[in-house]
């Protein structure tokens, strides 16, 4: 009898202790902070860049220096005719260290001005020549100064090629310093309807560079 009020004790303790863990709610995990750049689950996220302005000029990739028409003297023509008015739509300022940009155009109400001005820094550099303030000396027979000289960087260049992409014939080719002057203010014209390739180019140059086009009446 001892035994049987022993296991009835025991059947309703365990009825008990399974209603217990029946009524516990599974804990909720903490929440996770994704890391930058990286979702919950570890995958990487798809970026949609939007862009904040929207230009005419598409950027494309630079053409192969083999895929380039060779220089054979400028190209530039200006118009016989200009219309009072160009607007401008677009302008860009690049910094040049041995690299290029390219974009895709297509002017559809010629012409197209592509004002160009670059800032170019200056160099000091120290050289000695004969003074010619000075007689010469037994102990000093050919006396010398020394001179400081301030000039723009020699190696600096800019260069504005334009192809069509139709013929893919250069119809404009200015520039700064190499094959061209080193006048810092350029501009190029492109006086015929087209879908255009223009690439700028250059080192040590700031370009601001102004793009104006007839939007007619």
């Amino acid at each position: 009898m001892r035994s049987t009020a022993v296991m009835a004790i025991l059947c309703v303790l365990m009825l008990l202790l399974a209603g217990c863990v029946k009524g516990v709610p599974n804990p909720t995990p903490p929440e996770t902070t994704p890391t930058l750049g990286v979702t919950v689950d570890g995958s990487v996220p798809q970026t949609t860049v939007v862009p904040t302005t929207t230009s005419p000029f598409v950027p494309v990739t630079l053409l192969p220096a083999e895929d380039v028409p060779p220089p054979s003297g400028h190209y530039t023509v200006i118009p016989t005719t200009t219309p009072a008015t160009l607007t401008l739509i677009d302008e860009k300022i690049l910094a040049f260290s041995y690299n290029g940009t390219a974009y895709a155009y297509t002017l559809e109400n010629p012409p197209l001005l592509i004002e160009c001005t670059l800032t170019v820094p200056n160099i000091t550099r120290v050289f000695t020549e004969k003074d010619p303030t000075k007689v010469p000396t037994e102990d000093d027979p050919s006396p010398t100064r020394t001179i400081n000289k301030t000039y723009a960087d020699p190696a600096a260049w800019f260069q504005v090629i334009v192809i069509d992409r139709g013929t893919r014939k250069v119809v404009a080719r200015e520039g700064y310093g190499r094959a061209f002057d080193v006048n810092p203010s350029k501009q190029v014209w492109i006086r015929y309807p087209g879908n255009y390739y223009i690439e700028f180019s250059g080192n040590q140059v700031t370009a601001n560079i102004r793009f104006l086009v007839n939007k007619g009446t």
